[in-house]
């Protein structure tokens, strides 16, 4: 990769470094940028331990970082709350790491992730679609503004997976701010194009 992804690790190390002041029980981790799609398996085999007591297996993915700073502070505290019950021996996660159970929202919730009330169980996937609440924005507002900075020096040069490449034509889901969100599903290219703002709330999707 031409460009060092150096100023997103340090942005993502900072992050890291401020969500373990917050819960102390979360292991340091060594994370990774990929140009494949994010998994949809979370369950607790891909956590190995280092030497130095760091955390492998954190990968930031392609697809995340093009949706954004608020979609990459998500996927970090999410998989942050799976670490957390990793690092507890609490299984939260069923049918090979899709089905999020119970105790991953309860873990979530301590990393600033919520999951909307009286929103139902998705169907094979459980409790997964948890969300920023306005204090973990507020709360990362730095970390934020260090990703926007950061995500678009790096993702110029990574290699996205395309249709001839992966077999299929990759596709985000963009959702909005409303309560119930609404959302869509949409290829990587056309959501890079520009912002799409919800005509109800008036915020981009994301």
């Amino acid at each position: 990769m031409p460009t060092s992804p150096g100023p997103l690790l340090a942005a993502l190390d900072v992050l890291w470094g401020r969500l373990r002041d917050e819960v102390p029980e979360l292991p340091p981790i060594r994370p990774t940028i990929s140009p494949t799609p994010r998994r949809r398996d979370h369950g607790p085999e891909r956590w190995t331990t280092d030497d130095a007591g760091s955390v492998s297996g954190f990968v930031v993915s392609a697809d995340v970082l093009q949706a954004g700073s608020e979609a990459t502070l998500t996927m970090m505290l999410h998989d942050a709350a799976h670490l957390l019950n990793w690092s507890r021996s609490i299984a939260d996660t069923t049918m090979r790491g899709v089905y999020h159970n119970q105790a991953f929202v309860t873990a979530a919730d301590e990393v600033g992730l919520r999951w909307p009330p009286g929103q139902h169980r998705i169907q094979g996937r459980g409790y997964d679609d948890v969300r920023l609440t306005d204090e973990t924005r507020a709360r990362h507002i730095a970390d934020l503004t260090a990703l926007d900075e950061a995500i678009p020096l790096v993702l110029p040069h990574l290699n996205l997976p395309t249709s001839s490449s992966a077999g299929r034509v990759d596709r985000l889901t963009l959702r909005c701010k409303c309560e119930p969100a609404r959302s869509f599903r949409i290829s990587q290219t056309v959501a890079a194009a520009g912002p799409i703002i919800c005509g109800v709330c008036g915020k981009p999707f994301a």
